[in-house]
């Protein structure tokens, strides 16, 4: 019988706790609900991660605080079209991410369902994300990793993963100053292309559902909206 969630290996090694993801949906089921919590509280698992089609009540447990953190929307692109890619992006080719790149995937995660949750620290968060992004340009946590640059300075940069036959961008950040000005749109064509080339047909992302401009820019891309998702984190009262 498949276990209901797994231990993160990267995630715990960073924590230095357990951490774990919930199989998505899986708690809907009140029947069983119950005894996956007290099975990870035995595995002593301090943080989880779950995704639901359903808002969950958040005093479901004794064991656990339940937080909801994102209400987030998948999105998703059938790969039709390869682009030429814009000629200020390339592919980042160093073992080491610089400065700007590291500051850029803070900036990233600051905005994503860690920056969010507040048990965890903006320093952790910072932490959790320049380790990140090392591990993406040293093709750990990553396939390619592209930049956009305006006189040799990283300005917006996109990661590119490929897995079960579908693209996505675990990384994605322009700065702030930059926004606005096409930035996104040509890494995110760029990013096309390069999957169009592997031999991957579609291109998978996400937003949150109050991030309205965001959803608009995608929709404008091609994106097409999938069924949105509570994202929640539960963290054991215990430990």
């Amino acid at each position: 019988m498949e276990k209901p969630y797994k231990i993160l290996e990267w995630d715990t090694d960073f924590f230095n706790f357990n951490v774990a993801e919930i199989k998505k949906n899986i708690l809907s089921d009140t029947s069983s609900r119950q005894n996956i919590l007290e099975s990870m509280v035995r595995e002593e698992i301090k943080l989880a991660y779950y995704s639901s089609e359903k808002k969950l009540e958040l005093e479901l447990s004794p064991d656990f605080d339940v937080d909801l953190i994102i209400h987030r929307v998948p999105l998703e692109r059938k790969i039709i079209d390869e682009f030429p890619i814009h000629r200020k992006i390339s592919f980042y080719e160093e073992d080491y991410p610089d400065n700007s790149l590291i500051e850029l995937a803070q900036l990233a995660g600051r905005q994503g369902r860690f920056g969010l949750d507040p048990k965890i620290a903006p320093e952790v968060c910072d932490e959790i994300f320049k380790n990140w992004i090392i591990n993406s340009v040293n093709k750990k946590l990553a396939t390619h990793t592209l930049v956009y640059k305006e006189n040799s300075e990283i300005v917006g940069f996109a990661t590119i993963d490929i897995k079960d036959g579908k693209g996505r961008t675990p990384l994605f950040a322009v700065k702030r100053e930059y926004e606005g000005k096409g930035i996104s749109f040509a890494l995110m064509r760029a990013m096309e292309s390069v999957l169009k080339r592997e031999g991957c047909p579609i291109v998978v992302g996400g937003t949150q559902k109050l991030n309205e401009k965001a959803l608009k820019v995608y929709k404008r891309y091609g994106l097409v909206p999938q069924k949105p998702e509570f994202i929640y984190h539960f963290w054991n009262k215990k430990l």
